[in-house]
């Protein structure tokens, strides 16, 4: 894998991590 190619996989996953735990605080909220 490229450098480019990890760094748009990292920024992905966070993001995913990120709008998952928002939705699990408004739902838990």
């Amino acid at each position: 894998m490229s450098n480019a190619t990890k760094i748009v996989a990292g920024t992905v996953g966070v993001s995913a991590l990120l709008s998952v735990g928002i939705i699990l605080s408004f739902v838990l909220a």
